[in-house]
């Protein structure tokens, strides 16, 4: 690769990286509720990003449009389990180790700029709902 090339790969790489963290207006997010706090989106966006990513989502999935749908997919783990203790410190276990396996088997989607595991795009559709 030559040096014009490199630079010109460099700049796009840091433009697509940029633009999504540049629409994102605030690093504040106003519940603490796991279920609907994608961890790390939450560290770039407010709560309005956050619910327009969730909005996207369901009305790209319109069968995970419904609170009780989406509470479910994210309280159960991959073999059809619940936490024992649903209380916020496993919910957040549960969601964390979900978030990482996604991302390894490449179960992602696109939604307003941004790369999330199914799960956080849940997490987000479950904000637009209830936030």
């Amino acid at each position: 690769m030559n040096r014009r090339t490199f630079l010109i790969a460099g700049v796009a790489a840091t433009a697509v990286i940029t633009i999504p963290i540049l629409k994102c207006r605030s690093h504040t997010f106003l519940t603490d509720n796991p279920l609907m706090r994608p961890t790390v989106l939450a560290n770039f966006c407010d709560a309005n990003t956050i619910r327009e990513i969730g909005d996207c989502y369901r009305a790209q999935v319109p069968a995970e449009n419904r609170l009780e749908k989406l509470r479910e997919l994210l309280l159960t783990d991959e073999q059809g389990r619940k936490p024992d203790v649903p209380n916020d410190d496993a919910i957040s276990e549960l969601l964390n180790k979900k978030v990482n396996r996604e991302f390894k088997e490449g179960k992602i989607v696109i939604e307003d700029g941004w790369v999330l595991s199914k799960t956080e795009a849940r997490q987000c559709a479950l904000y637009s709902l209830e936030g």
